[in-house]
């Protein structure tokens, strides 16, 4: 039986979202992303706090008491961390869930971020990935800083320290600190805190899934984007990630082509445009791409049945089968951009209330 004590405030999101019936139901299993063998256990967590959000808007945070919950990397085991959130009936599409795991002290100790789809009228499951990490705002016990609140200390998003130095965000103390600035641009790979140009910072993707270390740049606006998204191969970059400890700033996507003929699909070259050991993805609205660790459930090809895009290989989504992610431009709901579907007969479809991206039918 899983650990079933974490999902009774689940009703508040269904209520701030309205009572319109059926209800849909996610439910979230926390598990260890440590690399180690056997994966370290996250142990001695008092309390879950989880941000819900849709593309760029965020729904509500939710938290959770815990009991000294232990979540282990083990997805077959026993006391396995589970969370269960509600939606209202007229919700649709991935939802994305930054889950953060805290102690008595309050201090962060395993952060983590997944995406999964809402089935109407049904529940789906999905597991968020948790690295372990010692994250404290300050003394022990005291509260994090609220997300939107400017951090003390220097400004990340511009060159706000003495030459040679770069403007660096400092979860250990809750501020922003200068530091020696590195040669690595946004974007390039990266191994401490101090290898990235001024404006951007290295961060590790091993909450995610994988050991990917890149220098990302900060944003407080999509207009700080315009230059890390410049020659990449999709729709632009945006200033969406928000930092995991907090504070007013995030970092800015990539600018990667998500289509199922980018990812390599009927045996062509993969050329999205990420980094090593990244996929291009579409985290909610199909015309926001950015690159991330890709699950390893990501395996269903073109027509496999599916009940998350979490289940569909990169390139492809799930509508009931896995679909295959094509260039549409759409125009009065009519694709016009040159068909680039990978498999013979089928023909780039717009999806509605999107633009740049459609699916292959």
């Amino acid at each position: 039986m899983r650990f079933s004590r974490l999902c009774w405030p689940a009703l508040l999101l269904g209520a701030l979202l309205g009572c319109s019936s059926p209800q849909s139901y996610i439910v979230l299993l926390l598990q260890s992303a440590s690399s180690a063998t056997p994966p370290t256990t996250i142990a001695n967590v008092a309390q879950i706090s989880v941000v819900v959000s849709q593309g760029t808007t965020e729904m509500q945070t939710l938290t959770y008491p815990a009991a000294n919950l232990a979540i282990v990397g083990d997805a077959s085991a026993a006391d396995m961390g589970t969370l269960s959130v509600t939606f209202s009936g007229n919700q649709a599409g991935d939802i994305t869930f930054e889950v953060t795991a805290l102690d008595a002290r309050g201090c962060a100790i395993g952060n983590g971020t997944g995406i999964i789809n809402i089935i109407k009228g049904a529940t789906n499951e999905g597991v968020v990935f948790l690295r372990p990490e010692e994250l404290c705002s300050g003394d022990a016990g005291a509260p994090d800083v609220p997300p939107g609140t400017p951090l003390p200390g220097c400004d990340p998003t511009g060159l706000s320290c003495p030459a040679m130095q770069s403007c660096q965000v400092d979860c250990k103390t809750s501020s922003n600190v200068c530091a020696v600035a590195g040669s690595n641009a946004a974007g390039g790979a990266c191994t401490d805190t101090t290898g990235c140009v001024a404006g951007s910072q290295c961060f590790d993707y091993s909450s995610l899934g994988c050991g990917t270390q890149l220098c990302l740049q900060f944003c407080a606006t999509d207009a700080d984007c315009a230059t890390f998204g410049a020659g990449g191969l999709g729709p632009g970059s945006f200033c969406r990630d928000p930092i995991a400890c907090g504070g007013a700033f995030r970092t800015c996507t990539f600018s990667c082509d998500p289509t199922a003929a980018a990812a390599g699909a009927g045996g062509a070259p993969a050329r999205t445009g990420c980094p090593a050991g990244l996929a291009c993805v579409l985290p909610s609205s199909m015309d926001q791409v950015d690159c991330t660790c890709p699950e390893t459930t990501r395996i269903g090809q073109e027509d496999a049945p599916c009940t998350s895009t979490a289940e569909c290989a990169p390139g492809f989504l799930c509508e009931q089968t896995c679909r295959a992610v094509c260039r549409c431009d759409a125009s009065n709901g009519v694709c016009t951009a040159p068909n680039d579907c990978p498999t013979a007969g089928r023909t780039c479809t717009a999806v509605q209330s999107q633009t740049i991206y459609g699916v292959c039918l």
